[in-house]
Formats: structure tokens, C-alpha cells, sequence
């Protein structure tokens, strides 16, 4: 970017350069009246031009280029080259324009005490200046300068208080910014631990009835055969889909959790009219659809999909109001799909398809069908409601 693409913002972006320029600018607003010659009856009283008046005015000028980096240094200098100038009676000029800018910089960047105190010293200072005055003074002049210098003064005041104002507004949308991620993260590695306590779950059971068909075979090995291997088929096809449930344990456990979770199966697609009656009691009216024809799936995924449903009705019933809701679950070759619609008030959820309590069920939802490979979507629907569709593999699960 250059100073002719986009100047407000080159200066922005070079601050000391952008003083340096202002300085020159009342530095050369300035100095040519030293050469100026006053009419009027008051003509005779201005010294003439001299080094001491140039100085003077560069002392009030110059320092500006340094005023955001040290406010009152700057006005100290700047208030003594503008009095002293006036004071020894050279030529009126546009040199108070530095004094203006100094007043301001202090209220806009220093604390409230120095920036009083600055006031304080620029009223003495426009006192010294209105009692030495070659001119005439009157009420006019005293007020327009009280005025211009606590103008000045108030811009700043107002700037600095508003820029804090921003910055705790920033400082409060990074915390809040913060806090939800890192509850969203919290909330993730809870849902992944209770998975994996889950999946815990049905390991143990696959592998208990492992061990009881595994028994079974050995005592009717000799007499019945066919029994013997029909029972170490389904070891073995137990045991598949076990070692499948572990690899996604393994996957989703990050630190060990709860110990005492209970060994008995956890609730399956087969069990979807269970979640059929809280829901009724509440006002919302489901009903239930299967498509294809209904067959074992693996653990994981039956679990999966059952606790996808209940966390989606869970949600209609909290968010949908007076409506109805729509399970399918529809079986494929290679694959369970689960979807679970609503027609009630579809401004209950968010935009991002997350409903407007905050809660966690989608992060848990979304979890579940990324251990599996699956797809997940949810959102408001078109015609209103809500809806959550879930697509869960079969087939990388039974290898």
C-alpha cells in the first residue's frame, strides 16, 4: 500500500510519520508571519523577526512529531514556544494551533490526573498569553479561547474514553470467544469419553458371550459337532465385530473414566418405541417408521443410532413446542440411515443448526457418526420444524 493508493490508512499505519507531517504543516502555517507586518494602532508594539521568534516557533511546532510517544514532554515544549513567542510580543500567527494539538494528545492518551493537570497548565498558559498580549483583549477574546483549548480538552477525553470502551468490549468478546471453545471442547471430550464407556459397554457383553459360546462348543465338541461349529461361527463373527468396537474405543478413549460401568447391552434400534411415550406425555406426537428389511446390525452402530434418536427427541421435545415428530430408520445394504424431523417452531434453532439453549446433544450426535465414517446434517427445515439425518456405515465395521 502507498501514500497515493489509500493515504488515511498509510497514515494510520506510520504514526510518527503522520506527526512528522502535521508538525512540518503548523511549522510552515506558522513561521511566515514572523515576517508579517501588523497594521492598526497596535502596529508598533511587535518586536520585529528575529532568530529568538524562529526558535520560538519551531519550539512550538517541531515537537509534534512526537507527540503519541510522549504526550507531556511535547506539550511542555510546545506550551513554552507558543507563550514565550506571544509573551515577547512577536507577530500573531497560527503557532496556537500546536498548543491545541499538544492539549489534545495529552487527554487522548494520558490518564485523567496528567491529563488534568495539562489543563490546568494551558489555562495558565492562555492567562500569561491574554496578560502579556500587544492586542486589545476583551470578553470575546477570553471566551474563544477558553473555549477552542476546552474543546480540545473534551475531544480527547471523549476519544480516550471511547477507545477504552472498545478495548473492554474486544477484550470481552475474546473471553466470551474463549469460554466457548473451550466449553465446546470440554463438551467434546465428555461425549467422546461417555462413547467410549459405551463402547466399553458392549465389548464386555460381546466378549462374555464369547466365553460362554466358546464353553458351549468345547463340551459338545465330540458328541454334536454341528453344534460345536455352529457356536465357534458365532465366536468368530462375535469376536469381528468386537475387535471393530475396540478399534473405535481405542480411538475415542483418551484417559481413562468411570470403571464401575455396568456390563449388560446397551439399548438398540429394536428399542425405538421406548422413546415413544415421554414424548407423548409432553405434547409431542411421533411416530415411527422402518424401511428395508430390519437385521442385527453391529454394536456400535445399533447404539449409535438409538442414542442419535433419543438425543433428537430429546431436543424436539424441549424446543418444538405443541407439534409432531417423524422417525425413520431406513436400512440399507451398506448402511443405516436414521432421521428424525419435526413441525414445530423452527425459529428455536439457531442458524448454524444448533438450537438456542447452547445445549451439547448435536456435539454428541456429530461424534457418534464421525466414529463411524458417517455424514450428519441438521437444521431448520424449509416448510418449518427441524431436522437431524444421520448416515451410518455397515460395511467397514463388519471387516
Amino acid at each position: 500500500m502507498t501514500l497515493w493508493q489509500r493515504p488515511v490508512d498509510w497514515l494510520k499505519a506510520h504514526p510518527f510519520l503522520a506527526d512528522a507531517i502535521l508538525a512540518l504543516v503548523v511549522a510552515a502555517l506558522s513561521v511566515p508571519a514572523l515576517w508579517s507586518h501588523p497594521t492598526g494602532t497596535d502596529a508598533a508594539n511587535y518586536r520585529s523577526p528575529s532568530v529568538v521568534g524562529l526558535a520560538l516557533l519551531l519550539l512550538g511546532s517541531v515537537p509534534l512529531a512526537w507527540r503519541r510517544v510522549h504526550p507531556m514532554p511535547v506539550m511542555a515544549l510546545v506550551f513554552t514556544g507558543v507563550v514565550a513567542y506571544e509573551s515577547f510580543g512577536f507577530p500573531t500567527n497560527n503557532l496556537p494551533l500546536g498548543a491545541f494539538v499538544a492539549l489534545y494528545t495529552v487527554a487522548a492518551h494520558c490518564d485523567r490526573k496528567r491529563s488534568t493537570i495539562a489543563l490546568a497548565a494551558s489555562a495558565v498558559g492562555v492567562v500569561i498569553v491574554l496578560a502579556t498580549a500587544r492586542w486589545k483583549v476583551d470578553v470575546g477574546t477570553v471566551v474563544s479561547n477558553t473555549v477552542t483549548f476546552g474543546a480540545a480538552w473534551l475531544i480527547g477525553e471523549n476519544l480516550k474514553t471511547r477507545r477504552a470502551y472498545v478495548a473492554s468490549l474486544r477484550d470481552r468478546a475474546e473471553q466470551a470467544e474463549a469460554t466457548r471453545i473451550e466449553e465446546a471442547r470440554r463438551a467434546v471430550v465428555e461425549e467422546r469419553t461417555r462413547i467410549a464407556r459405551e463402547l466399553h459397554d458392549v465389548v464386555a457383553h460381546s466378549m462374555s458371550v464369547m466365553i460362554v459360546q466358546a464353553g458351549a462348543a468345547r463340551r459338545v465338541l465330540m458328541q454334536r459337532p454341528d453344534q460345536a461349529t455352529e457356536a465357534l461361527l458365532s465366536v468368530e463373527t462375535t469376536g469381528r465385530e468386537a475387535m471393530a468396537e475396540m478399534r473405535r474405543l481405542l480411538g475415542v478413549l483418551r484417559e481413562e473414566s468411570d470403571t464401575s460401568a455396568a456390563l449388560a447391552p446397551q439399548p438398540t434400534v429394536r428399542n425405538l418405541a421406548a422413546l415413544v411415550e415421554p414424548c407423548t406425555e409432553v405434547g409431542l406426537t411421533v411416530t415411527i417408521e422402518i424401511e428395508g428389511e430390519p437385521r442385527d446390525l453391529p454394536a456400535g452402530v445399533d447404539l449409535s443410532a438409538y442414542r442419535i434418536v433419543q438425543e433428537a427427541l430429546t431436543n424436539a421435545r424441549k424446543h418444538a413446542g405443541p407439534a409432531s415428530a417423524k422417525v425413520v430408520v431406513r436400512y440399507r445394504d451398506d448402511a443405516l440411515d436414521v432421521e428424525v424431523s419435526d413441525d414445530g417452531r423452527g425459529a428455536s434453532s439457531a442458524p448454524d443448526g444448533t438450537h438456542a439453549d447452547n445445549g451439547h446433544g448435536l456435539v454428541g450426535m456429530r461424534e457418534r457418526v464421525e466414529l463411524f465414517g458417517g455424514d450428519l446434517t441438521v437444521g431448520p427445515q424449509s416448510g418449518g420444524g427441524f431436522a437431524v439425518r444421520a448416515h451410518l456405515p455397515i460395511d467397514a465395521v463388519a471387516g
